[in-house]
Parts: structure tokens; C-alpha cells; sequence
């Protein structure tokens, strides 16, 4: 009889250790990303300045930006929206081939509604690198959002 309690009170421990590392697993999987409002950036940059470095020797401006919070200030170029509903903001990069690719974070598309080609943006974002173009992801826009 003890022996029965003793394996019962062993599983249900277990039972219990496993459901919190379930439960655990869960809210790491399904927690989004911080929103990047209220983050002070790494580094501060005019987009054509931003460009110009990665464009003249991509591996020191990826040691300086890449993963780092970056706010970039410039001129919009467009504002696209791809079939998943991202939408994306392109600042003037000097190039005409490349831009400073900013994809805004779903909290603020609306935002991003109210702005105009040509209008000078400031946003903030994490820099993942150099494709075509200088890419910035989870971008929102700073405290002054147009000026």
C-alpha cells in the first residue's frame, strides 16, 4: 500500500514539473516582440548617411548596426503593403536603385496611413543588414513621427 502511494505522489510530481514546462514552452512561443516605442536607440542616422556606409564597406557598418536599434531619418520614397499585410516604408537613399527598406511593426500601420510620399519620417528599428536595400525590421516611428 505505501509503495502505491509513493509511485502516485512520484508521478504526480512529475506531472506537475512537466505541465509547467508546457506551460512555460507555451508563453515563450507565443509571446510577440516588445514594441520599440519607448526603446532609445543604439545609434541615430540620416538614411542616405546609413546607406552611403553599408554601400562603401558593408562589413564595418554590420559591425556597427547589425541587431542594434537603429533611428533613421528621411525623405519617403513610397509606401508599399505586401499580400500579408506588412507594410513596408522606403526612405530616400540617395540611390536610385536602393533605399533604406523600414517594415513597420503591425502595431503602427496605421500610422503609416496617414503619410505622404516626400514627407521627412523619423523611425526606429532593428538593422538587419544590407540585401538591395538597408533593411530595418519592427520599425515604429519616433515621438514626431512626421516633420
Amino acid at each position: 500500500m505505501a509503495l502505491k502511494k509513493r509511485t502516485w505522489t512520484i508521478l504526480g510530481s512529475v506531472a506537475v514539473v512537466l505541465l509547467g514546462i508546457a506551460g512555460y514552452g507555451y508563453y515563450q512561443y507565443s509571446r510577440g516582440n516588445a514594441d520599440l516605442t519607448n526603446t532609445k536607440a543604439d545609434v541615430c542616422i540620416a538614411a542616405p548617411a546609413l546607406f552611403k556606409e553599408f554601400s562603401e564597406n558593408e562589413g564595418a557598418a554590420n559591425a556597427k548596426y547589425l541587431n542594434k536599434v537603429t533611428c533613421a531619418r528621411g525623405v519617403l520614397k513610397a509606401v508599399s503593403t505586401d499580400h500579408t499585410g506588412s507594410v513596408s516604408l522606403a526612405l530616400d537613399s540617395g540611390d536610385p536603385i536602393a533605399d533604406v527598406s523600414c517594415q513597420l511593426d503591425a502595431r503602427h500601420i496605421e500610422e503609416a496611413k496617414k503619410l505622404h510620399t516626400g514627407d521627412t519620417v523619423n523611425v526606429t528599428g532593428i538593422c538587419s543588414g544590407m540585401l538591395t536595400d538597408v533593411v530595418l525590421v519592427r520599425c515604429t516611428f519616433d515621438e514626431d513621427k512626421r516633420q
